[in-house]
């Protein structure tokens, strides 16, 4: 029987399974957004870097983790950003040396720079609303 404690190992979904009817399936690979990037819970990332506190993972979002926001008040991570922490900080001096932490922000830095590029990229290919008083 496995323990309620067992860790799951959270990976991208790289394929569908799509029934054909009759019992058997057809395998249809998806293409990866980006670069396998995994969106996780802000309580899955606490749970992946020791337990932490959640309002300790949403102080460190967008300085030290690479987030989204799918809705108003739901906050996603990056996989990819909290193992890179949890990497950085398993060196016993990563808290007290100041490189080491401005090479991981730096990170996050670029990563959401890319993020919000790609958001208003999006956000001008749409159609917009006529201003009133103009005429279309």
């Amino acid at each position: 029987m496995a323990s309620k404690n067992k860790q799951h190992h959270i990976l991208p979904l790289l394929a569908d399974l799509i029934g054909r009817g009759d019992g058997t399936f057809i395998l249809k690979p998806r293409l990866p957004e980006g670069d396998f990037d995994t969106w996780i819970t802000v309580g899955e990332a606490a749970k992946i870097l020791g337990g932490l506190d959640r309002r300790t993972i949403h102080y460190w979002l967008g300085e030290y983790l690479v987030y989204c926001r799918p809705m108003p008040r739901k906050f996603k991570v990056s996989l990819k950003s909290v193992l890179a922490l949890k990497q950085a900080t398993q060196d016993a001096e990563f808290w007290d040396n100041r490189e080491l932490q401005m090479r991981v922000k730096e990170q996050v830095e670029r990563a959401m720079t890319k993020l919000t590029k790609g958001a208003t990229a999006h956000d001008d290919d749409s159609p917009k609303p006529n201003s009133p008083g103009k005429p279309a």
